[in-house]
This record gives C-alpha cells, structure tokens and sequence, in this order.
C-alpha cells in the first residue's frame, strides 16, 4: 500500500513517518516544499508545493491513503498578503481535488476539537474545522481526529508552554488559564493514526482524542513545571485582557506573532473530548498519562527530519525555483446571489480600469486580461484563466 503524508516534515507527520518506517508492507510518500530524504527502500520524499493543484496531482499519484498536516500560519515566503485561514482554504481544496483525481481511497486529518454548532470560535478553529469540510466535500471517505494540545517534543504548543515555565520564576496567570483541555500524548496520536490505515471501523468518521480527566491550562503549566524540575509561583489575575496575554507570551517565548495569535485566542474555547466521538476502548485501551507524558517531552530530543536532495527524492523541474520571490494574495468575497465567480471577476477588470481611469489600463479578452501603466507598451501583469483549474 501506498501512504501518503502531506506535511512530511511537521511535528506530526514526522512521527508518524517514523512510526511507519517499520512496516514494510507501506511504501511512504513523503509531501513536502523542501523535501524530505527517506533512506529506505519503495520510500519516496517529494517536493510538493499544494499551492499548485497540477503539483498536488503528481505527489498523490498511486496513493490509496492520504494524510493531510498542512497549515500555513507562518507565512511559506516573504511575499504573502491575506489571513492564514485563506491560505488553509486553498491547500485543502487543491487537495482534496487532486486526491479525487487521483483516486485516492482514504483522506486522514488531524484538527482541533470544536463545537461546530457554535458561531463565537477562534480563527484558528474555525480555520481548522473549515479544513475539515473542505476535505470532506471530496466524496472520499475522510477520518477526522480532532485534538486539543498535543504532547511532544517537537510540538509548536508545548515548546510554548516549555518556555514560559522555563523563563519565568513567577508567572500572572490570566483568565483564560482556568479554560479546560483534554491534551493527548503524540505516541497516543501517532497509534490511531497508525490505526486508521487499515482498521476500515475508523473510515469516515470525526474522533475527538484527548487523555480521560479535565485539566486547566493552570494545571497543565504546574505539571510542566514539575516534570521539568522547577519551582514556580503562580497567581492568578484574571482581569489580564486577552491582547496582553499575546504580547506577553511571544515577548517570553521568541515564538512568531503568526504563531501566537491564533493559538492563544483558541485557549479561551474549552477543548474537551465528547462523549459521541470518544474513541472506542478496543482501538485505544490506554492512554499515556499527562505527567508521563510531559516528563518525556522534557527529556527527549526534538526528532530532526534530514532534508536533503539525494536520489530518491523526486524534484520536479522549476517547481521549487524563486520560491522566495511568488507572490500569494488571497482576498475572500462573499459571493452575492446570481452571479459566480467568473462573473465578478469579469465586474472587477472592469472596476479597474475606471477606478484607476487614465493610469492603469486593462485588455481583456475573456480568457487573459493584460495591465498595462498608461504610456507604456509593456504590460506589468497578466492574469490568465484556466478552465481546467479553476471553477
């Protein structure tokens, strides 16, 4: 069977090619922008930039499973315009549609446990279960674990979290750190995921995954704290606004404001599992206690995915040039009734032009619209249309 992992090179994708690595009856396709160097035989890294549904085509050729570990929260190049959410969107449809020519048989995918009746949710949440549809209205059977923080050395949440009781002999805990959570440990993860590849009970359903018993976010950094070896006071002040919290926490940690944002305004939402999408006991007897499996966190080095272009990693031609220097913009518009996209975008050349009346000029002649600077030949733009592509 052929496997492949989209996000080869992130914190879960890498355990989880690591997990798979073992079984010599999967052969691994390991998706990513950089390329990951697989040294083992009918293993393959690709360099696949999803950006680019033909790109996305080639990577999930002959593929029967699909994992999808995508995210673009840190911006991918220097050049980007629009919110991190936009960017998901258009990742996860150019997935979904080229695993549906494809012919994939199974999409998996790991998200953040949401309310999805609920309309107050975060961003990222909503980013996350706006994925989850995406994905689904493939037609191609998709498994959904939806997790709250995930234990493990390598995770962007706990080397956050690592930090602050790390870098503060003392820490004000605002409100937010009383919201509970169900984290999971990655090993526990990375086995259902093993799971879903052949366990045919898993197909198509949503899981939400996190060890039993509730903790606050308070807790979690004392047990941090104590697996760690370190003595910290806590007080709690919860008249600390939400925007300070986000200053304080990437101020304290180095980590990215792209980072940050999103992820702290999500703590607010309580990420308990339901009792509907619990996982059943005959897949996961055991889940790996918290203090365990933070100690071991601490303890274990981050796993380093080798990055490299050697012969089995497959390096389509110019896929990856200039990278640095594309451009991505993305604006979302809410579609008014009886018109569709081509519709608008036809409106728009035309608004263009008038708006910019005497110092942008744009030919369009259905199928490519050319912008020229008045007084010069040259056009500064083109924009082509693609039926095949785009609907």
């Amino acid at each position: 069977m052929r496997i492949a992992i989209a996000g080869s090179t992130g914190f879960v994708g890498g355990r989880l090619i690591e997990q798979l690595l073992a079984n010599s009856n999967i052969q691994i396709a390991a998706l990513s922008r950089r390329g990951v160097a697989l040294i083992h035989p009918n293993n393959q890294g690709i360099v696949t930039d999803f950006f680019s549904l033909a790109s996305a085509e080639r990577a999930l050729k002959n593929c029967e499973v699909a994992f999808y570990f995508l995210h673009s929260m840190i911006p991918s190049n220097t050049l980007s315009q629009g919110n991190f959410e936009d960017f998901d969107f258009i990742l996860a449809d150019n997935f979904a549609r080229a695993a549906k020519a494809t012919g994939v048989k199974k999409i998996v995918y790991v998200g953040g446990i949401v309310d999805e009746n609920t309309t107050s949710i975060s961003m990222h949440l909503r980013s996350r279960l706006e994925v989850e549809r995406v994905l689904g209205s493939s037609g191609i059977p998709l498994t959904t674990i939806r997790c709250s923080l995930v234990i493990g050395a390598e995770g962007s949440s706990f080397q956050i979290l690592k930090k602050l009781v790390s870098r503060l002999p003392s820490m004000f805990l605002p409100n937010w750190c009383n919201t509970p959570c169900q984290p999971v440990a990655i090993e526990d993860l990375i086995r259902v995921l093993d799971f879903t590849i052949f366990r045919h009970e898993l197909d198509g359903i949503c899981i939400d995954l996190g060890a039993p018993g509730l903790l606050s976010y308070r807790k979690l950094i004392e047990l941090t704290a104590k697996a760690a070896g370190l003595k910290r006071k806590f007080m709690s002040i919860p008249f600390i606004p939400i925007q300070l919290s986000k200053l304080w926490v990437r101020l304290v940690t180095g980590a990215s404001q792209e980072l940050v944002y999103p992820l702290i305004d999500s703590l607010i939402h309580p990420m308990t599992v339901r009792p509907a999408n619990k996982i059943s006991a005959n897949i996961l007897p055991q889940f790996t206690p918290i203090d365990q499996a933070l100690a071991k966190a601490i303890s274990e080095k981050k796993i380093v995915i080798k990055l490299s272009n050697p012969g089995n990693i497959s390096l389509p031609p110019s896929e990856n040039a200039f990278e640095s220097r594309l451009v991505k913009s993305v604006q979302r518009l809410s579609r008014p009734q009886n018109t569709n996209a081509l519709k608008i975008a036809r409106l728009y050349f035309a608004w263009l032009s008038r708006f910019f009346n005497g110092i942008i000029n744009v030919k369009n002649n259905g199928q490519c619209a050319k912008f020229y600077l008045a007084f010069c030949q040259k056009s500064m733009l083109e924009l082509t249309f693609s039926p095949n592509r785009s609907t």
